[in-house]
């Protein structure tokens, strides 16, 4: 979690708490910081006006104990506060009030300092999906340590840290320390808006009327979505999946958390639109349906297909969100793990599309038994969780189709911008296979000369990586030349790295040496001393740049990468790459899973269905069916399609006549 969600991660439960945050505005009255918080505004990070010299205080979240004062443990704590995708988090507090004003008045923003340059940008495209998906997230931007806004960022925290040692404040200078090493070890950092909010399961107004609970379950359907895609097994609890949960990574955000964002920008001409443009309705109507999200960002509810809960939104329920924190979207998943997937996804996405009591059962499991309805034995949750709903038999059906309707409208949303991401990969692909022949163009090269230097480009790592040679191009198969280990120092990008992935916990590609990636950095090094090759090298930058950010950029998508410096536009191209092929490859089960229908019952024993309900393996095993008779003008090319392992089938041939008889066929069905 990365959005400090609670009084329980914050450590200040009681409201009441005479907790003091012992900040360098002395003026302020004696509140908790999680009163603080609460009254706090929400800031438009994306503004151009955004300005870090109204920084006042920095805080972290377990640094605020039931006494003011710092402990010895405080004082000696360095980067302990972790986060689920690793890193470490700071609440900065600005103010926005007008000098000598009382009550001064405050807003906040989050800075999540990750392990590596890579899990933040990686984060910073899991909410530009959640976007495109429904889904809100906090707004969030990547700044990187070659910005001028880094300066600023430095000389706030340092500006901080001098009125702390002015009034004594041990604590803040201590924080505003930790955050000034944090920036000197760092490449970039993640800013986010604060969602003042508590996680799903502490909250009751979201389950507490069938209105809210309907709210509830449709945000649940598209979050779902959203972690199939980025198999995120940290928020949901899923086990027919095998994902644990983690539910402080859904807040429940109040009106007041997020009353001032009707002056954000509310413009998004998502790739949804330039590659589905018949799917928009006219601008007047188009604008109408706009909804903005959290994340100051308009919704992704722009289809005329999309169901219109949030047209008809009544006034009240409008009164609270569900937000999703900690998006990010990993490297590469285990083998095993995929494998699982392959197994597990088809089942779950067909069955909750074509099934209302499984549909009804998932709701329930991802629910934590607060909505929907228990199920086989996989998903009786009485031993773990006891809840006793107010709502009805009749409520629970409306709002178990409510999750069906949300599973399915961001699975619309889905197959929309999954043509934009099939062209996103597609041209990164073509333009890192015109890199790595400059790469290896440039070894050949380097082979004519003395092979014995240690200085050499390209890096030979042996050990930890999460690469088979099977992965890496074959003419990169086998690396001409090794980099002295030795020649590293702490200014280099692959050393500072590894420094912070010691001390700091990570899981997913923070934790892994990348091979191919750090030939990829040692190679920009070389390059430089090349002149020619430095120029073929600016030339494919501008390639990457006309064809893949322009790309993004006229489409609106950010995806987090190609922020940075040039010399690592190639390290983010494949690192973007890796990602996009294995969301493509979650994408396309889940998109198979719902090319599938249920058949329609006819008698107590006979269903009726076309092509669609006879490849939904998983709906007719579910159905009790057995036997598929298959009626086509010809029986070519029917066996292709069919699982005699499962059903047993009669395949007969008709004429395509609507007036052909075929009452036989069904007496011997029927027989």
């Amino acid at each position: 979690m990365h959005g400090l969600p609670c009084p329980d991660v914050l450590e200040i439960v009681d409201s009441g708490s005479d907790v003091i945050d012992s900040g360098p505005c002395d003026y302020l009255p004696k509140t908790s910081l999680w009163e603080r918080l609460g009254s706090v505004s929400m800031m438009d990070i994306e503004s151009s006006n955004f300005c870090w010299t109204s920084l006042s205080s920095l805080h972290h979240t377990k640094h605020t104990t039931a006494s003011s004062e710092p402990t010895e443990d405080d004082i000696n704590r360095s980067f302990e506060v972790t986060v689920n995708s690793g890193g470490v988090v700071f609440i900065a507090l600005f103010k926005t009030s007008k000098n000598g004003e009382v009550p001064s008045k405050e807003a906040a923003a989050v800075i999540k300092i990750a392990p590596s340059r890579m899990a933040t940008q990686s984060e910073r495209f899991g909410y530009e999906l959640a976007k495109w998906l429904g889904v809100r997230t906090p707004q969030g931007r990547v700044i990187h340590s070659s910005s001028c806004e880094w300066q600023q960022i430095k000389d706030a925290v340092e500006n901080a840290r001098h009125e702390a040692i002015a009034v004594g404040d041990e604590l803040q200078e201590m924080i505003c320390t930790e955050m000034l090493e944090a920036l000197e070890l760092s490449r970039c950092l993640f800013l986010m808006n604060y969602v003042h909010g508590s996680p799903l399961l502490e909250s009751t107004t979201p389950f507490d009327s069938p209105e809210f609970a309907e709210k509830t379950a449709e945000a649940l359907g598209r979050i779902l979505i959203l972690d199939l895609i980025l198999r995120n097994e940290d928020r949901l609890r899923c086990r027919p999946l095998g994902w644990r949960g983690n539910y402080a990574n859904l807040l429940v955000a109040y009106k007041e958390a997020y009353a001032n964002l009707d002056s954000l920008d509310d413009i998004h001409d998502s790739a949804i639109i330039r590659y589905k443009p018949e799917i928009i309705k006219s601008p007047k109507k188009q604008k109408q349906r706009r909804s903005v999200s959290i994340s100051g960002s308009v919704g992704s509810d722009i289809s005329e297909l999309l169901e219109d809960s949030y047209d008809q939104i009544e006034p009240e329920i409008s009164s609270f969100h569900i937000v999703a924190i900690d998006s990010g979207v990993p490297r590469r998943p285990p083998a095993s793990k995929r494998t699982k997937d392959q197994e597990s996804y088809p089942r779950l996405v067909e069955l909750t599309l074509n099934n209302l009591d499984y549909s009804s059962n998932l709701l329930f499991e991802v629910s934590i038994g607060k909505l929907g309805t228990p199920g086989p034995e996989e998903y009786d949750m009485s031993s773990d969780y006891s809840y006793h709903s107010p709502l009805s038999e009749s409520d629970m059906v409306a709002i178990v189709n409510s999750f069906r309707g949300g599973f399915r409208s961001a699975l619309r949303d889905l197959q929309r911008f999954h043509i934009f991401l099939l062209t996103l990969y597609q041209k990164l692909d073509a333009l890192l296979k015109i890199f790595f022949n400059l790469m290896y163009k440039g070894s050949n090269e380097s082979d004519k000369e003395d092979a014995g230097h240690s200085d050499s480009p390209l890096c030979r790592v042996e050990a930890h990586t999460d690469l088979s040679d099977s992965e890496v191009p074959r003419h990169m198969r086998r690396p001409s030349r090794t980099l002295s280990r030795d020649s590293f120092d702490m200014s280099s990008p692959i050393c500072r790295e590894s420094f912070m992935m010691k001390n700091w916990k990570a899981n997913g590609d923070a934790s892994r040496g990348l091979r191919l990636t750090m030939k990829l950095r040692e190679f920009n090094k070389y390059a430089k001393v090349d002149s020619e090759l430095n120029k073929e090298i600016e030339q494919w930058n501008d390639m990457l740049r006309t064809d893949v950010v322009k790309l993004c950029h006229d489409n609106n998508f950010n995806t987090g990468f190609f922020e940075g410096i040039d010399n690592s536009v190639a390290v983010d191209a494949y690192e973007l790459k890796v990602r996009l092929e294995h969301l493509l490859e979650r994408i396309s089960l889940i998109s198979d899973a719902a090319s599938t229908e249920r058949p329609s019952q006819i008698t107590y024993h006979m269903y009726i269905g076309g092509a669609l309900a006879a490849r939904s393996t998983y709906t007719l095993r579910h159905l009790g069916i057995t036997h598929v008779l298959c009626l086509c003008a010809n029986e070519i090319g029917q066996s292709e399609s069919q699982k005699p392992c499962l059903f047993d089938y009669r395949n007969f041939s008709i004429n395509d006549d609507e007036n052909a008889e075929i009452t036989d066929v069904f007496q011997d069905a029927c027989d």
